[in-house]
């Protein structure tokens, strides 16, 4: 009888593993789609409506160099560590420090944009990590800015997200996005813009009477110049990793090249797929680390699709409780990142070595 008992625990046992073996379920990743990526529509516009008046005047702070020469910044902050092209019609010159960092938009040697974070960024009247609830008290908020150009008239309409994770302030000839972490109600960071720059880059739905204008204008027709301004993307991406984990108290983590090179054959895969945006990718990570002999836990992937800058994926991915959890995981200590198109990976992981 103990024989007939052991040999049924033995073949329940040998049943489990095998199931395991080949029928187990496979891990899946969810793929962050960027909903500002809309069609846009041609309508009349009410231009009755009127502009306001006697707006806010920036005194201090980065973004009064919005429209100076990028030879002012310089004299200030120094030389940018980076530059490299944007998807749009201007560039983009990074410039960081241990608790600041900033991303200038120059176009003609003009500053159309900057984008500031870290905890000592220079966002007056703000700051980084402050509770957001100052925001929306006595500030000019817009909700539906109506722009006048000689090309058109523009209206972006934000939605109860975009309010309540990227709220747009009217200054006088300075725009604001103000980046919050709606979890947490922090302020991450802002980025400042002309009203040209606003229309180009499009980051809320909009609706326009006069010329179009095309979200990524600025087409690469070299590998060499797409490969560059990817590898750069990639950095970026990694740097503000780490700025937004510092902000919410957690240790920065490294980068590894092994694992930058899973995650850059993974986003070249889904390009060539050429098919319609998923929602979910297959892991297809972790027997790429097994052969490169990686020893890893609490393996990770933060996936998009759609986005053409960087500091709005990354806030797209805080304020998205799953991404949200892989980006500030306290347990993981190495990242590796890719960029393809319009596809955007990033892998976290516990390296044992």
């Amino acid at each position: 009888m103990r024989n007939i008992i052991i040999k049924i625990i033995l073949i329940v046992v040998a049943g489990t593993f095998l199931f395991y073996l080949f029928y187990s379920p496979t891990l899946k990743f969810d793929v962050l789609q960027n909903p500002k990526k809309v069609t846009r529509t041609t309508e009349p516009i009410n231009s009755k409506k009127e502009a306001p008046t006697n707006l806010p005047k920036l005194e201090k702070g980065v973004g009064t160099f919005v429209g100076q020469d990028v030879s002012n910044f310089i004299k200030s902050y120094g030389y940018p560590t980076r530059i490299y092209d944007s998807s749009f019609s201007y560039e983009n010159q990074i410039y960081k420090d241990k608790d600041q960092y900033y991303i200038l938009g120059v176009k003609n040697n003009k500053i159309v944009s900057v984008y500031a974070t870290g905890m000592m960024a220079d966002i007056h009247p703000f700051k980084v990590g402050m509770q957001s609830d100052v925001v929306f008290n006595g500030n000019q908020l817009v909700s539906e800015p109506i722009i006048k150009t000689s090309k058109g008239q523009y209206r972006f309409e934000l939605s109860e997200v975009d309010i309540k994770t990227l709220p747009l302030i009217e200054y006088d000839n300075v725009f604001a996005q103000v980046f919050i972490d709606r979890i947490s109600n922090k302020i991450m960071a802002i980025q400042y813009m002309n009203k040209e720059h606003l229309i180009e880059v499009q980051p809320y739905a909009m609706s326009y009477n006069g010329e179009t204008i095309e979200r990524t204008a600025n087409k690469d027709e070299h590998k060499l110049s797409e490969v560059a301004k990817n590898s750069n993307k990639v950095l970026t991406m990694f740097e503000l990793t780490n700025m937004m984990r510092v902000i919410q108290g957690r240790d920065p983590i490294n980068s590894n090249e092994q694992i930058n090179n899973i995650a850059q054959k993974e986003v070249l895969r889904l390009m060539d797929a050429n098919e319609e945006t998923p929602t979910v990718v297959n892991d297809e990570i972790g027997k790429e680390l097994d052969q490169r002999n990686i020893s890893y836990k609490n393996l990770a992937q933060n996936i998009a699709a759609n986005f053409d800058d960087v500091p709005t994926l990354i806030n797209s991915w805080l304020n998205s409780e799953h991404h949200r959890e892989n980006l500030l995981d306290k347990s993981v200590n190495e990242m590796g990142g890719g960029v393809s198109g319009d596809y955007y990976s990033l892998i976290f992981i516990k390296n044992e070595k």
